[in-house]
């Protein structure tokens, strides 16, 4: 008998593949996407980057882990988001996908850590910083729907997801 679980484990893994992000013999993009929280980081992925990439999403996984329900991010998904989190950025670096991701980027030491490892795994970084009006994203925060979780709280994930696949890619 076929354990339930690990087919719908895949099954989401499989959706962050399931678009025109080819894996490539040339030297694959990064685009990672920064900026302050409401900046527009994802309109500007949605416009850009929603088809031919690899998301790496924490957000994403678990809007679909929790199936529409209301819950705290990252509430009793955040093993599970890790499982998928952790394989979807380990097949893309491993196949070369082209990859984005959000993150705030304020830290420096992270965010320059996370370029020098896509680098040393091959990819071409393209850091883009997204910038809007203090006021205008302190409104859009405050009129965030339950299913807009900010790279403030998936951050974390994005950075060690992709930290590990890159270092991954460079054991011998």
């Amino acid at each position: 008998m076929v354990d339930r679980t690990v087919i719908s484990v895949r099954a989401e893994i499989d959706r962050f593949f399931a678009d025109a992000s080819a894996a490539t013999s040339d030297q694959p993009e990064f685009v990672l996407l920064m900026g302050g929280v409401c900046a527009g980081k994802t309109s500007l992925r949605r416009q850009r980057f929603d088809r031919g990439y690899v998301l790496v999403d924490a957000a994403e996984i678990f809007l679909n882990l929790c199936g529409g329900r209301n819950y705290d991010f990252p509430s009793m998904f955040a093993e599970a988001m890790d499982v998928i989190g952790g394989e979807v950025a380990r097949r893309a670096v491993r196949e070369n996908r082209p990859i984005v991701a959000e993150i705030i980027g304020a830290d420096l030491e992270p965010t320059q850590q996370l370029i020098d490892a896509m680098l040393e795994a091959g990819y071409r970084v393209r850091p883009t910083f997204v910038q809007a009006d203090p006021e205008k994203s302190w409104t859009r925060n405050l009129n965030r729907a339950a299913d807009n979780i900010s790279a403030h709280f998936t951050e974390r994930y994005h950075l060690q997801w992709l930290l590990n696949a890159a270092a991954g890619k460079n054991v011998i």
